[in-house]
């Protein structure tokens, strides 16, 4: 049976399927290193659905948050803190 790829065609079949894999922890990693992000932001961090967080503030659990007006903000700080008290742990964190 002979080959279904040159070795061109398979490096770049492969770095295509890298990156797509790895683009989830790089957009993670970036979400890390800022001061605060918005709900959807903290979800993906937490390893939670925007919607769990939701529920989490009415039942006036989980991480700590603030509101900018009717926008929602987590300090990626206290975000960090909250997973290390809760033992919850992110490729993120």
């Amino acid at each position: 049976m002979g080959n279904l790829f040159t070795s061109e065609e398979a490096r770049k079949e492969l770095r295509a399927a890298m990156r797509e894999i790895m683009a989830p922890v790089a957009e993670l990693a970036l979400l890390n290193q800022r001061l605060s992000v918005d709900e959807t932001e903290a979800a993906k961090l937490v390893g939670v659905s925007p919607n769990t967080l939701r529920n989490w503030r009415v039942q006036k659990r989980g991480p700590e948050y603030s509101k900018i007006g009717t926008k929602v903000v987590y300090e990626v700080s206290k975000l960090r803190k909250w997973l290390e008290a809760n033992g919850r742990k992110t490729i993120a964190c």
